[in-house]
């Protein structure tokens, strides 16, 4: 049989049959693609004789062939041109890569093609090659497919067509590939991309109870679940959402598979340890598979730490509110306890030391001081309260409240109180700090009806970073620390997130005002200070309170240590211009100084009182004002009149003070504060004194 002419028992026809079906199959199989290239070439070599077949990639730079299958060639040969560059005129491959057409070289020894290769073909005996590109179904080219023999040889038609066959069978092995390449390298990017996300991604079934498909590795970190476990139950996901959010839910779930719109939810879920979660849920519905149950692929997130910002900051904004309103009631309501007082003083004072109607002024007075004991709360609580601070050692006012601690709260309770040893100093308002101390012991005794332990101590504490344990107030610096710790009831969760806010208490009607917690938020807030609080139901509950150290000895008092002799009212001559809005105060409180001596000049706001002293050419020694007036207030009256004026002084009057606007007054050089309802012989006293002053 001549050589190269096909052998008698294989036609085309025949060849290619058994071809397309071992190729197409190890291509539907995933085979690696060298064996698919590889029985691509062998079998075509066990039709031909002398035929040699080669495949050659060109790699993605797009001018680099590589060696794909060369079953038959020598081995050093198809080393030799692996890594070949494309070209004009770079052997029958080469070029026909570079042609992007069939390249037919005869005889390799003659040809031009093969001048930089010729010698190395005809050391391994090969004298013919036929060159195929091997194109994509976009025209883009793969590769080559070629035919050497080893003596010179012009390919026949039956040639060209087996050719033309084994190149397209090529090209569908080599396409499957790369598409199987991309594809794993687009899930293992998406496969990264998902399990370095802060969030679980799920692909589900549909229903509360749809199984799983999958679920990324976060939720372990997230849940305490490994992946596995999560996918063998279907009934995990459910049952761990809250019982309080499961119904709302169930009907997002509900509605997403009715309208097959969008799944959007924010739930919380108990992971394994008992930590409580929040999370939002995002999906979307996959199309539709026939035959197969519809799927949701989602993403949940963990948004725990936002939603502890938003609850704190909402509270922060309730308290605020609350703050404001408990404000303006204590304005009107010490206004009113003014009246009250003002008259009262001036019933008992004609009355004589026998009547029987003074024990009843007595009781009256008893009430106002209530009374304005419980808008002093109010005032704590909204940090508008005018505060007598100064340095103080918080060891002395804590010593003189554990001795009325004992009958306090009872010989069921066993008091601990350890001061600590050099304790920084603090600046606070001492009275304050009393008040507070006695509300967390009154609210430690209750807590504990049937008996226990409260411990009380001090220390001294150097924050130097963000403690997160420490509350959301906690901040760098040196810090005065008061802690309060009973073996009480404890409060659950619900509790905590109220019991900073007036009003709020757990306690029988009658038993209690809600205020206490209330002002100890205030006064420390008030202070620079934060309070952190550690409690669980029948574990007891324990306050640490930190408080600035004060970084210089000087205080910050408002009140002037008058020299007054409270034995003897004082008197007086001076001119005082009387600034007071309440009509009924302003008439008591001008009767009252005229009746002392002085002469008084009344207006009811600040632009009457600013018309006043333009018209009264005469001195006026004593401003007293009302802080906060209609039309124009007591602190910018005060700065006006100070402008023509500036021998006058002044003595504020408040049932609601704001502290930016006595700080702008400059209260500790020109004047000082009346903290409504007073006494008017404490009016008298301050008057005196700072008209003492000013004459000095």
């Amino acid at each position: 049989m001549p050589t190269g002419v096909p052998k008698a028992a294989a036609k085309l026809p025949a060849a290619r049959a058994p071809l397309d079906e071992r190729v197409l199959a190890m291509v539907m199989a995933h085979a690696p693609l060298p064996e698919i290239l590889k029985t691509l070439c062998a079998s075509i070599e066990t039709h031909y004789d002398g035929l040699l077949c080669s495949i050659l990639l060109l790699e993605a730079d797009g001018v680099t062939l590589r060696h794909g299958a060369a079953p038959a060639l020598p081995e050093a040969y198809t080393r030799a041109i692996d890594g070949v560059q494309i070209g004009p005129c770079a052997g029958s491959c080469g070029t026909a890569a570079y042609r992007c057409q069939p390249v037919i070289v005869s005889d390799i020894a003659v040809d031009p093609l093969w001048a930089d290769y010729r010698r190395l073909a005809l050391a391994h005996g090969l004298r013919a090659c036929w060159s195929t590109p091997i194109a994509s179904e976009d025209g883009s080219i793969l590769g080559t497919f070629a035919v050497y023999y080893l003596e010179p040889r012009t390919p026949d038609g039956e040639h060209l067509q087996l050719i033309a066959h084994a190149t397209r069978l090529a090209a569908i092995a080599i396409e499957r590939d790369r598409a199987q390449a991309e594809l794993n390298a687009a899930e293992s990017r998406y496969r990264t991309l998902v399990e370095r996300l802060p969030a679980i991604t799920y692909l589900a079934e549909l229903g509360a109870c749809g199984p799983w498909r999958y679920v990324s590795p976060q939720i372990e970190s997230m849940l305490g679940f490994s992946p596995a476990e999560w996918l063998a139950d279907p009934r995990l996901w459910i049952d761990r959402v809250h019982a309080e959010d499961r119904e709302s839910v169930l009907a997002v779930e509900d509605h997403f598979q009715k309208n097959r719109d969008l799944f959007q939810a924010e739930y919380r879920m108990h992971a394994r340890d008992g930590r409580i979660l929040w999370f939002r849920d995002e999906a979307v519905m996959l199309p539709a598979i026939p035959d197969r149950p519809r799927l949701m692929q989602g993403v949940m997130y963990d948004i725990t730490e936002r939603k502890r910002l938003e609850d704190q900051l909402r509270h922060s904004q309730k308290m605020e509110a609350v703050g404001l309103l408990a404000g303006g009631i204590a304005h009107d309501f010490n206004n009113l306890l003014m009246l009250i007082q003002a008259h009262n003083e001036r019933l008992r004072a004609a009355l004589a030391a026998d009547a029987p109607a003074l024990r009843e002024s007595q009781g009256i007075a008893q009430a106002v001081m209530r009374a304005a004991s419980l808008t002093g709360g109010l005032l704590a609580f909204s940090r508008k309260q005018v505060l007598q601070p100064r340095v103080m050692d918080l060891n002395r006012v804590l010593t003189e409240v554990a001795k009325l601690l004992d009958r306090l709260i009872g010989k069921s309770i066993a008091l601990r109180v350890s001061p600590a040893p050099q304790l920084w100093p603090v600046k606070a308002d001492p009275g304050q700090m009393e008040q507070l101390i006695m509300n967390l012991a009154v609210n430690a005794r209750d807590a504990m009806p049937q008996g226990g332990e409260l411990a009380i101590e001090t220390k001294n504490a150097e924050i130097a970073g963000a403690h997160p344990r420490l509350g959301d107030g906690a901040r760098p610096g040196q810090y005065v620390t008061l802690v309060v710790a009973d073996t009480g009831a404890g409060m659950d969760s619900q509790t905590q997130a109220h019991m900073f806010e007036p009003f709020f208490t757990t306690k029988e009607p009658g038993k209690g005002t809600g205020l206490g917690l209330a002002i100890v938020y205030g006064v420390i807030k008030q202070l620079g200070g934060w309070i952190h609080v550690v409690s669980q139901p029948g574990q007891g509950t324990t306050f640490e309170i930190y408080l600035p150290r004060a970084e210089a000895a000087q205080a910050w008092a408002t009140a002037i240590a008058g020299s007054a002799n409270v034995e003897v009212m004082p008197r007086g001559d001076e001119t005082i211009l009387l600034v007071e809005d309440e009509a009924g105060i302003r008439e008591l409180a001008g009767d009252f100084l005229q009746r002392r001596g002085y002469r008084v000049l009344t207006a009811m706001d600040g632009v009457e009182a600013l018309r006043i002293a333009e018209g009264h050419e005469e001195l006026i020694h004593l401003l007293v004002t009302d802080m906060v007036m209609p039309n124009l207030g007591g602190t910018e009256l005060a700065r006006r009149l100070r402008e023509v004026r500036p021998q006058i002084k002044v003595l504020f009057m408040s049932g609601y003070p704001d502290h930016p606007a006595l700080a702008g007054a400059d209260i500790g050089a020109h004047g000082t504060v009346l903290q409504k309802p007073f006494m008017l012989d404490t009016l008298a006293q301050q008057v005196r004194a700072l008209l003492d002053q000013s004459a000095s």
